[in-house]
């Protein structure tokens, strides 16, 4: 088996990625075709999330079926935060409004009213399925151009 050319910290933009298919490309500076992306290499970044033009510090692999990310330093720049120099988070407590295991997300209630969108991916960090409606939750949130959105949970 041929051994893969890596080229190491290259950037890229994500051009389209798709939770629900589990796979999506990036555009590489000064190469002309895509790098292939899986979602493992999202998870092994312990990034929870990537969106379409966020710009990302990667290494990437040329194989018989072309370019394929193989490793996510950083995320250089999130086109869903407002500012990522200066992130804020806040511990909080919530309750929670519904979680849909099928959709992969759901939603927490704050004593201020306001919504927290939570990922699947936080549940199963912990290994939970769902969290039921009613429940009181523990978690880490920040807030976003659309709204807060918890990073962690405070699991005891």
């Amino acid at each position: 088996m041929k051994k893969l050319d890596v080229l190491k910290e290259v950037t890229g933009r994500i051009r389209w990625f798709s939770q629900f298919k589990g796979y999506g490309f990036v555009a590489i500076e000064n190469i002309s075709e895509d790098a292939f992306l899986h979602f493992s290499i999202i998870e092994q970044s312990k990034i929870n999330r990537l969106n379409n033009d966020d710009i990302i510090l990667c290494d990437i692999a040329e194989s018989s079926k072309g370019y394929q990310v193989t490793y996510i330093q950083k995320l250089i720049k999130s086109t869903k935060y407002e500012e990522t120099a200066n992130i804020k988070t806040e511990k909080v407590t919530g309750v929670m409004k519904w979680f849909n295991s099928y959709k992969g997300f759901g939603f927490a209630r704050l004593n201020s009213e306001e919504d927290v969108f939570i990922h699947g991916s936080l549940l199963k960090k912990y290994r939970l399925r769902t969290i039921e409606h009613g429940t009181e939750i523990k978690m880490v949130i920040q807030r976003t151009k659309f709204g807060y959105e918890a990073t962690d949970l405070v699991v005891d």
